[in-house]
């Protein structure tokens, strides 16, 4: 069984304690990550992948796609892979809308621009201020099965968005999820691997 890890909005303070327990694990997971952030915290984005994890897009200042006009669309999703690419020296081909907010017309964008849509399939929304790792925890484990893309969080979004500025519950939740994954049989994999299941 396999089951696909992501980590949106970062990179962050929280993003080293992320790795650290990912490589205790020996758990492999994809990072979706602001543009602007990248530029903040390169030495974080060549940990990621010099560890052996994935990274994609989240646009560069992460806006709400569906209520931007076409070319701002476009230069969100290019300056995220820019950013990235200037950190590591090539592109990315995944891409991730923030909040998941991508309609037709922005799913039409992203393909054109030769990029891959990603979705989650387990969301504990744990970039709520009210989530406690408790419930980060028991949404994760009562939502995966096999093949499964699950969305948590490493990082909060810049303003306007409003969401917790304290990614420790999700940090706390990791460090026992990895642990019950690993027991259930799950091997965590990159949303590429995944895919080419």
């Amino acid at each position: 069984m396999k089951l696909a890890l992501t980590f949106d909005d970062g990179p962050s303070a929280w993003t080293p304690t992320v790795l650290d327990l990912l490589r205790d694990h020996e758990a492999r997971a994809t990072f979706f990550v602001i543009g602007a952030r990248v530029r903040e915290r390169p030495d974080d984005v060549r940990r990621i992948a010099a560890e052996g994890h994935e990274l994609g897009s989240h646009t560069l200042t992460h806006p709400r796609l569906t209520e931007i006009p076409d070319d701002e669309v476009r230069s969100e999703i290019l300056g995220g892979a820019e950013a990235l690419a200037e950190v590591l020296g090539e592109a990315s081909p995944l891409f991730r809308a923030p909040g998941f907010h991508a309609a037709e017309r922005e799913l039409a964008i992203v393909a054109e621009l030769g990029l891959e849509a990603v979705f989650a399939d387990v969301d504990p929304e744990d970039w709520r201020a009210e989530k406690d790792s408790h419930t980060i925890f028991r949404h994760v484990l009562d939502g995966v099965r096999d093949g499964a893309i699950v969305d948590l969080h490493d990082g909060y979004p810049p303003p306007p968005t409003t969401a917790r500025d304290d990614c420790t519950p999700t940090v706390e939740a990791l460090d026992h999820l990895l642990l019950c994954l690993r027991a259930e049989g799950y091997e965590l994999v990159t949303v590429s691997a995944l895919a080419a299941v």
